[in-house]
């Protein structure tokens, strides 16, 4: 292979558990590292006023695309989406006023048939922002309104093509993110982990609809999203780690989504990609055994995760795509690069042989992650990681 290829390009090789030019390397920066190169505070990217319909802010977006252009990277746009057509009767009136600490405060409300329904997120100026006030605070009360909003006659219908495509182009690949049950549902339930535990055994049946009811809702948008052609679907699942949830909650509410995503991604053509954070070795393995998903990560290697990235490579290599697994919250940000390049040259020795694998990092860089320490991951991959 003579010619050097684009960073989508190399992505998708490896998905198609393929050799490229040379090993991927798509380290998860998400929001943090570009909101920081920006210069900018986070508030103000995140609270950009400016169109865009999927994951974070079209500031947070473009900073990512320049932060892969910066760096030399292989792109994972997980910021696309398709906009959704809703009623003007379903939608939330925002609010937003400035947080005397610094930053601001975002509130949304909304009045359903069923009752008012209320939000409230803090943007602050030096990270992401944090929800305060999620939608549901008393399960019955609330969930009807939730429910309301999310358009109970199930009518859904989404625009037909992405608006914000070409942002990555050739950098990278294209993906739309999708929560999983259990995800989702953290980000909806005020109280978090705690709360979800103790209604998944005392309202067992009542959860179990609101389950059915959005994976309906979540599967309607996916049919809608592979005709529009991604590159990918993400199926978001970091409330669904093992560090915190359970292997019987997973195979009970989010492997019969999964199995069913995986299953339209690849009747339509389109890669389907499971992100589980922290502790995911169980998980990684029942995927590859009971699902057609195309790419796994991030694969955390301990302390945060609990696999070991060699021996999965041997297991389930021929199977699905590896993308990870180098630890974020302390190792690249506290290594060097030398540190850097001995750990990316085992994971390459141990990984790459065949295709199918992306060198990566855990769960999202941190804000402060030195620049040094992302260069160098790249250019062990550019140089190191060549196939021929």
């Amino acid at each position: 292979m003579s010619e050097q290829m684009t960073g989508r390009q190399r992505m998708l090789t490896a998905f198609s558990l393929r050799e490229a030019d040379c090993v991927p390397v798509a380290p998860d920066l998400s929001a943090m590292v570009p909101v920081r190169l920006s210069g900018r505070p986070f508030d103000e990217m995140f609270l950009d006023g400016l169109p865009h319909h999927g994951y974070a802010s079209a500031s947070v977006a473009q900073a990512y695309v320049d932060a892969v252009r910066y760096y030399g990277m292989d792109g994972w746009y997980i910021y696309g989406s398709l906009p959704e057509i809703i009623p003007e009767e379903r939608q939330w009136k925002e609010t937003i006023r400035p947080r005397p600490e610094g930053g601001q405060i975002k509130c949304r409300v909304a009045q359903t048939p069923y009752g008012e329904l209320k939000t409230e997120t803090v943007y602050f100026p030096d990270e992401p922002p944090w929800d305060t006030e999620k939608p549901i605070k008393d399960l019955k009360r609330d969930w009807p309104r939730l429910r309301w909003m999310m358009g109970e006659d199930e009518n859904w219908q989404w625009a037909s093509e992405f608006v914000d495509r070409d942002r990555i182009g050739e950098d990278g690949v294209y993906s739309v993110s999708i929560g999983i049950p259990q995800d989702w549902w953290f980000f909806q339930r005020q109280g978090g982990y705690n709360v979800m535990f103790y209604e998944y055994i005392d309202e067992e049946a009542y959860m179990q609809e609101i389950f059915d009811f959005y994976t309906r809702y979540a599967l309607a948008r996916l049919r809608a999203v592979v005709k529009a052609r991604p590159d990918e679907v993400m199926l978001g699942g970091s409330a669904s780690s093992l560090s915190v949830s359970s292997l019987s909650n997973f195979k009970k509410y989010d492997l019969p989504f999964i199995q069913e995503a995986a299953k339209i991604c690849k009747e339509a053509g389109v890669f389907s990609h499971l992100h589980v954070c922290g502790k995911a070795r169980k998980i990684a393995e029942l995927v590859a055994e009971e699902t057609d998903v195309d790419v796994i990560e991030p694969l955390e290697e301990p302390p945060g995760g609990d696999v070991d990235i060699a021996e999965y490579k041997k297991r389930y290599g021929h199977r699905i795509c590896l993308k990870g697994n180098i630890n974020t919250f302390d190792f690249m940000l506290n290594a060097t690069p030398k540190q850097v390049e001995e750990k990316a040259k085992r994971l390459i020795d141990d990984c790459a042989a065949g295709g199918g694998f992306v060198l990566s990092t855990g769960d999202q860089c941190g804000r402060d992650t030195p620049d040094a320490n992302i260069f160098k991951l790249v250019e062990v991959a550019r140089t190191y990681g060549r196939y021929r």
